[in-house]
């Protein structure tokens, strides 16, 4: 067991000194490798490093605007689609004057105090 532990410390101590035995000189420069020849560039065959033009551009903005546009009617038409049949019928606010916004407002706000009493005195039923 002695034998092979200092036999393992002195390989340990000898293995970082092994590359510098291999060489003549340690200090000396090292030698250059042979330069690598420029590559000649190629010219591009195919149109795939041209400049694109102002119609093809516009051609891709035309089609963005579309799906965007597209996009937005769907979600409005799923929008309407899930809403309850007491809010399809309802107008819409935007357009409407402050006074109708007013007295809209108080009706949901009356409809949900109703709902939450509703709910309180379930929930005191059910102690």
């Amino acid at each position: 067991m002695r034998r092979l532990t200092a036999l393992m410390v002195v390989l340990a101590l000898l293995a970082p000194a092994a590359p510098a035995l291999a060489q003549s000189d340690p200090f000396g420069p090292l030698p250059q490798s042979a330069p690598s020849p420029a590559p000649t560039p190629e010219p591009a065959a195919d149109g795939l490093g041209g400049d694109v033009g102002r119609a093809t551009l516009y051609s891709i903005a035309g089609a963005l605007a579309l799906v965007f546009l597209a996009i937005g009617v769907m979600i409005a038409r799923d929008a309407r689609r899930s809403l309850p049949s007491e809010g399809r019928d309802a107008p819409i606010t935007e357009g409407a004057a402050p006074r109708e916004r007013g007295e809209q407002r108080r009706r949901a706000k009356t409809r949900a105090r109703t709902k939450a009493r509703a709910q309180k005195a379930a929930r005191r039923k059910n102690r």
